[in-house]
């Protein structure tokens, strides 16, 4: 969920109560830049995921060592705001650069559903009904010729039912009309920033939150109301700030989702945006010059269990140790900045078994500096 004392540190003008970070403007606070919105996890992930996992990195010469990953869940807080900050942030900066070079704006837009309509179920057939049925308005946007291109995002009710949060790339399109196509509640609006001069109460009706709504270019850019305006030039960050904004919304989504284990598939993409926007990790494996080969990278199980059964293994992952089965002997495929390598003489004569090291971990298992220079 959205910090609201970090949006406070930098000076952002926040919602009554804070309930909503679409509506989070944001001011520049230092002279030489704009300040990031987003929260900065301490370390990183990969440190301070609580529910970690452990990897075996594998060389072409049997060698091999350990590695912690995230659990990569939106429930995990270290998890949740990496990737708040590396996959959702670029992605809707770029939505929103495309939005700005095809002369339209991104919305936001809920798709609900009646009590009684089988897709608010929360089930298997509410869900297959939920995609279906989204399918099809989606055709019927695209068969008036119309660029609908979507994140989407699932979220329970307290009620129990299901309906939909999407990020849309498209034009205009009246309120009436899309419910007329969806054939139910349907809220639209452009992603924006509150009027920090003359934005309304949350009393105040759908139009006049509207008109104090500043809408980045292809939008006016400025306040409708009062004139306010907000630099959008590309280094004031501010558009930065938008994304960063739209990012934290979602991930409240995301994350609450993952809390109740409601909702199996939790975010999912058009063909089109997923192609255009998506920030994909890079899934080929890493060639090696020194072995002439790629590295195996094996799943070898959850940390809260591992570190119990082999309590060796948090600090060799730490300290990126390798390993030499009793056959073989220290290789250069990890050799650090420095030149140097740390190995151990592992008493297993293959990977496969290589955690028999980490059980007893006050033994000595021979832990020697090699110098590697070429």
């Amino acid at each position: 969920m959205a910090d609201v004392a970090a949006y406070m540190s930098v000076g952002a003008v926040l919602p009554d109560g804070g309930l909503n970070p679409f509506d989070y403007g944001s001011r520049l606070t230092a002279e030489n830049g704009p300040t990031s919105v987003l929260k900065t996890p301490k370390g990183n992930a990969h440190k301070s995921c609580p529910d970690s996992r452990y990897f075996q990195e594998k060389c072409a010469h049997g060698n091999w060592r350990w590695c912690g990953g995230p659990c990569g869940k939106w429930s995990c807080e270290p998890c949740r705001d990496d990737r708040v900050k590396t996959e959702l942030v670029p992605e809707i900066s770029r939505a929103m650069s495309q939005a700005w070079a095809i002369g339209k704006t991104l919305k936001h837009v809920t798709l609900t559903g009646d009590a009684d309509d089988i897709v608010t179920k929360a089930s298997p057939e509410g869900a297959e009904a939920m995609r279906v049925k989204l399918q099809h308005f989606v055709q019927a946007q695209r068969r008036k010729g119309r660029t609908f291109e979507y994140l989407r995002v699932g979220e329970t009710h307290k009620s129990g039912r299901v309906h939909l949060h999407l990020l849309v790339l498209m034009p205009y399109v009246s309120q009436r009309e899309m419910e007329d196509m969806w054939g139910a509640r349907v809220w639209v609006s452009a992603v924006g920033l509150r009027c920090p001069e003359c934005f309304p109460g949350r009393s105040a009706t759908p139009k006049e939150k509207r008109r104090s709504t500043i809408v980045p270019p292809p939008g006016k850019g400025s306040c409708p109301n009062c004139g306010y305006k907000v630099d959008w030039a590309i280094g004031s960050g501010n558009v930065q700030a938008v994304a960063e904004i739209a990012a934290l919304e979602m991930s409240k989504y995301l994350t609450k989702e993952a809390s109740i284990g409601g909702i199996k598939k939790k975010m999912n993409r058009s063909r089109g945006w997923a192609k255009l926007f998506q920030m994909k990790p890079d899934k080929m494996p890493a060639y090696c010059d020194e072995c002439g080969d790629e590295h195996a990278f094996g799943f070898v199980g959850p940390s809260d269990r591992l570190n119990a059964d082999y309590p060796g293994l948090p600090a060799a992952a730490g300290a990126q140790v390798a390993y030499y089965p009793r056959s073989g002997g220290p290789c250069q495929c990890w050799v650090r900045g420095d030149g140097e390598s740390r190995w151990v003489a592992s008493l297993s004569p293959r990977a496969s078994s290589g955690l028999i090291d980490l059980v007893l971990p006050e033994i000595d298992y021979g832990l020697q500096p090699h110098a590697h220079r070429k």
